[in-house]
C-alpha cells in the first residue's frame, strides 16, 4: 500500500466522520430552531395584539396624566418586541430550513 492509498484512505474516513458530526448536529439544530420560530411566532401574535388594543385606548387614557404616559409606552414597547419577534421567527424559520437540508445531505 502506497503513499496516496494511505491518504485516500484518511480523507475518506476524515470526510464520513465530519459528515456523522454535522448529521447530529443538523437534527439537533432542526429541533431547536423549529421550536423558536414556533415560540416568537407567537410572542409576535400576542404583541401584535398588546399594541392595537394599547393604541386603541391612547385616546381615552391621553388625558390622565400618569396613565396616558404609560399606555402610550406600552404600545411602543409591543411595537417593537412586535416587530424583534418577527424576525427572530424569520431567522429561526430560515436556520430550520438550512438544517432540514443539511440533514438530507448528510445521510
Amino acid at each position: 500500500m502506497g503513499f496516496f492509498h494511505r491518504l485516500g484512505q484518511k480523507l475518506h474516513h476524515a470526510g464520513q466522520r465530519l459528515g456523522h458530526k454535522i448529521h447530529e448536529v443538523s437534527g439537533s439544530v432542526h429541533r431547536i430552531a423549529h421550536k423558536v420560530g414556533d415560540v416568537s411566532g407567537k410572542v409576535a401574535k400576542v404583541a401584535g395584539v398588546v399594541s392595537k388594543v394599547a393604541t386603541a385606548a391612547l385616546p381615552f387614557t391621553a388625558e390622565i396624566p400618569v396613565v396616558g404616559e404609560v399606555v402610550g409606552g406600552v404600545a411602543a414597547g409591543s411595537k417593537a418586541v412586535q416587530g424583534i419577534a418577527t424576525g427572530v421567527s424569520r431567522v429561526a424559520k430560515a436556520v430550520d430550513r438550512g438544517a432540514v437540508i443539511a440533514n438530507k445531505l448528510t445521510r
